[in-house]
Order: structure tokens, then sequence, then C-alpha cells
């Protein structure tokens, strides 16, 4: 009789994963943010020093983290091109109330769009370690 436990491949997840989960791109287990709720006021976008499964630093250097505004503008344009298409092809708005609702709907996604910047950010500088999988 096998146990079905241990025939279980491990399963690292992808680069991808980690981003969209905001997790550790070293373990892909650990969180990055203290939180997991973007839209708390005073918690909402601080993140741990280091990962608390494998202690990767996340403050790798002073201003690092100011690189993730870059990582963080296709992320807009691509909602604003999902938007634009939705709004001008699909619902045949006019302008001004389109800028209104792309405008509003961007301000309210800005807290999940800064935490995406820093996780892609940090994931093109911290590779995965395999002596750190998810189980």
């Amino acid at each position: 009789m096998s146990n079905p436990e241990v025939l279980k491949p491990v399963r690292k997840g992808t680069r991808l994963e980690s981003i969209a989960r905001l997790k550790c791109p070293r373990c892909r287990k650990g969180d990055l943010f203290i939180t997991k709720n973007p839209y708390h006021l005073k918690q909402g976008l601080d993140m741990h020093e280091k990962c608390p499964v494998c202690h990767q630093d996340f403050k790798i250097e002073p201003g690092f983290y100011i690189g993730a505004l870059w990582a963080s503008f296709p992320i807009v344009i691509l909602f604003m091109a999902i938007l634009s298409v939705i709004l001008l092809v699909g619902l045949k708005l006019s302008l001004t109330p389109f800028f209104v609702i792309i405008s509003i709907v961007l301000f309210l996604l800005q807290p999940l769009i800064i935490r995406w910047g820093r996780s892609i950010w940090i994931n093109i500088f911290v590779r995965y370690d395999a002596r750190f999988p998810i189980r």
C-alpha cells in the first residue's frame, strides 16, 4: 500500500504565480506584504523586512523599489487598454464619461498595481531556490 502524500510531486509554482500571489520569489511561499488587504490604510503597502519562510531580504538596498514604478507602468497600460476597448468600443461612451470612469477605476486599483509592481521588480532580481519548495 503506497502513501498518496509521498507520491505527490513537489510543485514550486511559476514566477508569474509568485508575482500574482505576491509571494517571495526565492521560496514562492512567504508573503511579500505584512497584510493581505491592499486597502488597509496604515499597512497596505508595508512589506516584511525578510521573508517569513526562507529569510530572503526584501529590503535589498535603499530606494530599491523605485524601479517598481517602471514595472507597474505596463500594468496600468494593460488596464487602460482593456477599459478603453470595453468603454469606447463595447459601450460606445463619449470621451468625458470615458475619462471619468477610467480615472476612477485606475485610482481604485492603485494599491494593487503598486503591490504587483513591487512583486515584479523583486522577481527580476531574486531567483527561485529549489531548497525552499512549496508543499
